[in-house]
């Protein structure tokens, strides 16, 4: 394996630099000059070390950018973030990027303003390191991840289909684990229509929203574990106007996950027939919603892909293991292409989308060396792993 552990190192202090100038900037995912500025910085930092850089304007949400190596192998490697945060304006001001001992905290420094710099970093480790056993070594950033990537998929999914492998640079587990495996996500709104009556002359003239609202709820999260892994969440509800009025209407929020697509599957499907299932006379339930991130399962070629990384760690001196998580990114996207996919590439850390979101800065050139020998490894072993695709 190159040795691209010594550069990263000796690169640490610009890495630092880099990583306050991007967490620094409020880049919630409706801040666009925020996000266009650090996706700007990366489009000038990858033309400087020589990348081939493209960018995609947007007129709602900020642009997305990729970069491009090309090299004379064969195998194509895509390296997939985004720039985007959970944070509204003013934070980045009120707290700036901080060091506690060994933590770097601030907004977005794990997810993922750190995993960005470790795929461009690694990048140019290999590329210093004279490593061109691949067609093309992408890295493409999303402006919107955090609600979906409901732009950015438009424009990473064509590359994903091109491409053997990608690699996801969310952080890596507060343990070190990567992600070999994350469920998939459905959002769903039921609606109950009632009918609204004076609650003390004539409550029998109504038909209470809210009441209904009750007997669905607990109906949708007795379909907890209905499928291996499924779980199901009431998140927000509303209803009624006056305690006094009989409510008419009244709804509820639902988070659904499943690891499969067969579990989403079922999910789906008993959540859909409460629509039918009424307890109070004359109400009346709507339901909308779908799975909007696809279960990501442990493949073969993914299991395939989490040893090489495994045995990457081992030659840079450490160990890692794989897990699977209840959250979902961009990863489930690219394995409902059937692409082989594997996340939690970026540096060890925790608590995002809070204030304490951390990453640890002595796993910072590690985890970089690390996505290096696992993209070398992915360009000498393509054959293997494309033989599992099939």
């Amino acid at each position: 394996m190159l040795n691209t552990l010594s550069f990263l190192e000796s690169a640490l202090p610009q890495f630092l630099d880099d990583l306050a100038t991007l967490v620094n900037v409020d880049c919630g995912t409706f801040t666009k000059d925020g996000v266009d500025f650090c996706g700007d910085w990366v489009n000038a930092r990858g033309q400087a070390w020589g990348w081939d850089m493209e960018y995609f304007p947007q007129r709602k949400f900020g642009n997305a950018y990729l970069a491009r190596l090309r090299g004379k192998g064969v195998a194509r490697i895509l390296l997939l973030g985004h720039l985007d945060t959970v944070y509204p304006k003013g934070v980045a001001a009120e707290r700036p990027l901080r060091q506690e001992g060994n933590k770097l905290v601030g907004p977005g420094v794990g997810d993922m303003k750190s995993g960005v710099l470790v795929g461009m970093y690694a990048m140019r480790a290999l590329q210093l390191a004279g490593l061109d056993d691949f067609a093309e070594l992408q890295l493409f950033l999303s402006p919107d991840e955090e609600i979906g990537s409901p732009t950015g998929k438009k424009f990473y999914m064509p590359l994903v289909e091109k491409a053997d492998a990608v690699l996801v640079l969310e952080g890596a587990r507060a343990n070190g684990d990567i992600v070999s495996a994350r469920k998939g996500t459905g959002e769903y709104t039921l609606r109950v229509h009632g009918h609204a009556a004076h609650a003390g002359v004539e409550p029998e003239k109504g038909a209470n929203a809210i009441l209904e609202l009750a007997h669905q709820i607990i109906a949708l999260h007795n379909l907890n574990g209905i499928a291996p892994g499924v779980t199901v969440n009431a998140g927000i509800i509303s209803g009624g106007t006056r305690t006094n009025v009989v409510p008419d209407a009244a709804q509820v929020k639902v988070d659904v996950r499943a690891v499969d697509a067969a579990g989403a599957r079922i999910a789906h499907d008993a959540v859909m027939r409460l629509a039918a299932q009424t307890q109070v006379a004359r109400a009346r339930v709507e339901i909308t919603g779908a799975f909007n991130f696809p279960p990501m399962a442990k493949t073969p070629a993914i299991a395939f892909m989490t040893e090489l990384a495994k045995t990457a760690a081992r030659e840079l001196g450490f160990e890692i293991q794989d897990q699977a998580t209840g959250g979902a990114s961009d990863a489930n996207n690219v394995a409902a292409a059937n692409v082989p996919v594997l996340d939690g590439l970026g540096p060890i850390g925790g608590l995002d989308h809070s204030p304490d979101e951390y990453i640890a800065r002595d796993s910072i050139a590690p985890r970089a060396a690390l996505l290096a020998g696992l993209i070398e490894k992915l360009c000498a072993r393509r054959a293997d792993l494309v033989a599992l695709r099939k």
